[in-house]
């Protein structure tokens, strides 16, 4: 019995802070994906990634040549003719993926050493949104299910994020 004045005068406090507390939201990705540095390279990827890209666009190209003349075709064609044309379409869909991954896997490497060279960058960045905008408590965006007294910092850490390591790029250079 005493449990449950005890649970209410706790439900009812813990509700009257809240309603007061200043709640800062923040999306990490978004965050560090967002930073100029991230841009740059992201450019610097497309521009190294350019020659697969052309080659990717080619075997599509093909791929859909081969599949057209198979469909118009396959009524005249003998069936070795068209288990030739089924293996080649095989064989380019198979580079076609081939560069796909390997695409794939350049960019979560990238993902992961630009995470590695500024993730403590991040806590410095949130260190100073969370002093300058008086908040009393910082969470992930992917905590909270729905809140009406959350504001949403990451366009803040973004930006202080693209003042640090601004700083720290003219100190190593």
């Amino acid at each position: 019995m005493k449990k449950i004045p005890l649970t209410l005068f706790v439900l009812l406090f813990s509700g009257s802070v809240f309603a007061h507390a200043t709640i800062g939201v923040l999306n990490f990705n978004e965050a560090f994906f967002n930073t100029e540095a991230w841009k740059q390279q992201v450019q610097q990827l497309e521009s190294a990634l350019s020659e697969d890209q052309s080659a990717a666009d080619s075997l599509r190209k093909e791929l859909l040549e081969l599949q057209d003349a198979l469909q118009v075709n396959s009524p005249t064609l003998a069936s070795t003719e068209m288990q030739r044309i089924q293996e080649e379409a095989q064989f380019k869909q198979l580079k076609f993926q081939q560069i796909g991954e390997r695409a794939q896997s350049t960019l979560q490497s990238s993902q992961n050493q630009f995470l590695e060279r500024y993730r403590g960058l991040l806590g410095e960045a949130l260190n100073e949104v969370y002093a300058e905008g008086g908040y009393d408590f910082m969470l992930r965006s992917d905590s909270i299910a729905a809140s009406g007294f959350t504001y949403n910092v990451t366009s803040e850490v973004t930006a202080k994020l693209n003042e640090l390591i601004a700083e720290l790029s003219a100190a190593t250079q």
